[in-house]
């Protein structure tokens, strides 16, 4: 199925055509001709749902009824220019095609955190005795790549999380 890249429609599905994908491989030295168009596709469409759904970027949806987080009514600057309404800007779609790749290496953006990151793991080989300390804080998986694009585009740049008081 074609992915539909229509700027603020209602049944969009990605930011940037297949072509597009390859292009901007193949302009990094990375050949995708022998990949399946499908696969890609597929994967181009999981790395625009990630990304609409996992950042909070600056202002209001352009269309009441888009799919995607793009484009955007904003007064935000990027570089002291603002941003146009009626496009998507190139590193929103520079980073679904470097999501795309990631998840087409086996990345996946969606998957369940189970527990905290391990902070200590001890083995014994006498009597079999094993122990491993995790934080308590849950480790999810970062895109650096991904976030470098998008942080000028987002409410609270890279990586950063928003405190609020209680």
């Amino acid at each position: 199925m074609a992915l539909d890249v229509t700027i603020g429609g209602t049944s969009a599905d990605s930011f940037i055509t297949l072509s597009e994908m390859r292009a901007y491989w193949l302009a990094r030295n990375v050949d995708l001709s022998a990949v399946a168009d499908a696969g890609l596709e597929a994967n181009l469409r999981r790395a625009a749902q990630w990304i609409t759904q996992s950042y909070n970027f600056v202002g209001l949806r352009q269309y009441q009824y888009q799919t995607l987080a793009w484009p955007r009514l904003t007064p935000h600057l990027v570089e002291g220019w603002p941003i146009n309404p009626d496009t998507i800007p190139q590193d929103i779609k520079d980073a679904q095609a470097e999501l795309a790749y990631l998840i087409y290496g086996g990345a996946d953006p969606f998957a369940t955190v189970n527990g905290g990151a391990v902070v200590r793991q001890k083995s014994k080989a006498g009597p079999v005795e094993a122990e491993t300390e995790y934080t308590n804080v849950r480790e999810t998986p970062r895109f650096v790549a991904i976030e470098g694009l998008l942080a000028r585009y987002t409410v609270f740049g890279g990586s950063q999380v928003k405190m609020v008081r209680g």
